[in-house]
């Protein structure tokens, strides 16, 4: 065994492609590293007795040897996908790096029936569907696996999401087919500032947001391709994350009588239904209530042949001036109130956008 070692040193080969040489012709538990290196660079240095004894030797320090304040003053500076990788090592420091909080700006999440993406700040990581298992790819490799891209994906995920004190100011999640696997990946409750989350059905949408903390969630954004059904809408409307929210966005069609459930928000933007005539006045008495809201801005759709934005500032008895209009301004005075509504209704070619603001 020291025999080849001392070939390898003599040769004055590299020591990591010199242990893999010894490895593989010896075998993986013959000596370990620390062992083979303090042997290649004794005869690497002329020294080759092979009868030292190394029992007089101090015992050699290891990286869980380092003083816990060091250990912690390394930590602290590693960016969070560093702190991810390195609480994999052992459990001592996963405790030293789950002693920090983890706190990522934003976490991207794109997924459909033959890959799966993700962007932790600004690393991006990929798992993609192949004939005989996937390919993932991090920002500094690329890995042919046999698994399945969705079992591969939450090998990392799964425990990034486990992490205590995990902390996202954004999270971003979208969902372009059936994923059930997906569904318990937030553990509850989960940290986020801000959410957005976009599926081909809104009831893939229902796992995620009810994992998300109600009260520290500040804004959500929602969107599905499939319609919504009243069932559904009348679900959100009723979640503690929506109750407690202060911002919000949906390309969801409401009624009049579902923005009666916005007045604790700050803003919001949302679609009205196509489906039933707009009572545009009753709109804004409605909003006229929200004693908190700053602004809102909602989209209206109608009969392409004859829907105009004049039906819109008419309806609201606005002062509609003469000749072609993109744009039509109107200063409503809230009842009993010193407070205005700012509205600018918009012509956007295949629907009306009304954008409202608060005048204090």
């Amino acid at each position: 065994m020291k025999t080849v070692i001392l070939y390898e040193a003599l040769q004055k080969k590299p020591i990591f492609g010199s242990y893999r040489r010894f490895c593989k012709l010896v075998g993986n538990d013959t000596i370990d590293y620390p062992d083979f290196e303090f042997w290649y660079y004794r005869f690497y240095r002329g020294k080759t007795g092979f009868d030292y004894d190394r029992n007089a030797d101090p015992v050699p320090k290891t990286l869980m040897d380092m003083p816990v304040s060091l250990m912690f003053k390394i930590t602290d500076n590693l960016d969070t996908v560093e702190k991810t990788k390195l609480r994999t090592v052992n459990k001592s420091l996963k405790d030293v790096v789950d002693s920090h909080a983890l706190g990522f700006q934003k976490i991207n999440i794109i997924g459909s029936d033959d890959y799966l993406n993700w962007e932790l700040n600004d690393k991006k990581f990929s798992c993609y569907k192949k004939e005989n298992g996937c390919v993932f790819s991090t920002p500094t490799k690329r890995i042919k696996s046999y698994k399945g891209f969705i079992k591969k994906s939450l090998e990392y995920l799964t425990p990034l999401f486990k992490t205590p004190k995990i902390q996202v100011n954004h999270l971003s999640l979208t969902v372009l087919d059936q994923m059930p696997a997906l569904d318990d990946l937030l553990p509850a409750p989960f940290h986020v500032k801000s959410v957005k989350l976009y599926a081909f059905n809104m009831n893939q949408v229902f796992p995620f947001l009810s994992a998300l903390n109600p009260g520290e969630l500040e804004s959500i954004n929602l969107e599905a391709i499939e319609a919504l059904s009243r069932d559904q809408i009348s679900r959100i409307l009723e979640t503690e994350q929506f109750k407690q929210a202060k911002h919000v966005q949906w390309k969801i069609g409401l009624n009049e009588n579902d923005l009666l459930k916005f007045s604790h928000l700050e803003s919001f933007k949302c679609d009205l239904t196509y489906l039933e005539p707009v009572d545009f006045q009753r709109v804004r008495e409605i909003i006229s209530t929200f004693e908190v809201l700053e602004s809102c801005e909602l989209i209206f759709y109608g009969d392409f042949d004859r829907f105009c934005i004049r039906i819109v500032a008419r309806a609201l008895e606005a002062e509609i001036p003469f000749g072609p209009l993109k744009t039509i301004k109107h200063l409503y005075q809230i009842p009993e109130s010193n407070e205005y509504l700012e509205f600018e209704i918009v012509d956007d070619e295949y629907y009306c956008t009304m954008k409202i603001r608060k005048i204090r």
